[in-house]
């Protein structure tokens, strides 16, 4: 369904050159906006431009793309640089750039714990300072986050990937604060398990346990989840859930005392131990 509130708007999209981030952006560029698309890796980045060219809704819609490692800095402005060039104005800026490697959390290296933090954290941190000065003085954007639902709370395998989405999420939490007083409307998405390439990636680094308690939880495609997030996000919602079951998990962490949501997430990683060794 075409939403008037995306249509010949100016959209910024980090990590738009696979998974959600290319979902996003295919699906903005047939709700009739301007899109562009920021990643590392060219070639996919230019595969990803075309596809997203063919969704265009009208002849009038531009695109482009910048390949820049947004966890430097001099990265993130490149590509705010280069979008406000091409644009004039970026009035939807998507930080949907991020990485998973799970593990025991004594067996991971430090590099990933860095790692996780430099793609997850300080990416979208980059690049939101580097747009935010245009957007203050526009009076007038949103600004949406993807989260993971690991970041409602700790998830055995996670430590690296869980910590680094939940600063993101404290991250948000104060810019939607600290922005309502320039019109900038912010919001954080809560994304369950997407079969994206990324999570191919990841289930390759799975404990058992992890698997075990990811395998009671349904998988959604990379294109259910855009959708849920530009029908919530035209909806003015904050936190999105783009689906009802991570809906419930943060209701539960909400409600439920710690000691039981503990006792259910080691009751589940117990299973894993029993069937992974």
């Amino acid at each position: 369904m075409k939403n008037a509130y995306w249509r010949g708007k100016y959209t910024l999209i980090s990590g738009g050159s696979s998974g959600i981030g290319l979902a996003l952006a295919r699906a903005l560029a047939a709700q009739g906006a301007h899109v562009w698309l920021v990643a590392r890796r060219p070639p996919l980045l230019e595969s990803a431009y075309q596809q997203v060219k063919s969704q265009a809704s009208s002849t009038s819609q531009s695109f482009g793309f910048t390949s820049a490692d947004l966890s430097d800095p001099d990265g993130a402005q490149k590509a705010a640089a280069e979008a406000l060039a091409n644009f004039g104005r970026v009035d939807i800026l998507i930080n949907s750039v991020g990485a998973a490697h799970p593990g025991y959390v004594q067996e991971l290296p430090l590099d990933i714990f860095q790692w996780m933090m430099a793609a997850n954290y300080f990416a979208p941190v980059h690049l939101t300072k580097s747009l935010l000065p245009a957007m203050i003085a526009q009076r007038t954007g949103h600004i949406i986050n993807i989260a993971s639902a690991a970041a409602l709370l700790g998830v055995f395998g996670y430590s690296a990937y869980g910590a680094s989405k939940a600063a993101l999420v404290g991250f948000t939490e104060v810019l939607r604060a600290e922005m309502k007083r320039y019109n900038l409307r912010v919001s954080i998405v809560f994304p369950p398990d997407t079969e994206t390439p990324q999570l191919e990636y990841e289930n390759r680094f799975k404990p058992p346990e992890t698997k075990a308690i990811s395998s009671n939880a349904s998988h959604l495609t990379a294109d259910q989840v855009a959708h849920a997030i530009l029908k919530q996000a035209a909806q003015g919602r904050y936190a999105i859930y783009p689906s009802l079951e991570v809906r419930l998990i943060a209701w539960l962490v909400k409600l439920l005392p710690q000691p039981l949501v503990f006792a259910i997430l080691d009751s589940l990683a117990r299973k894993g131990q029993e069937f992974g060794g």
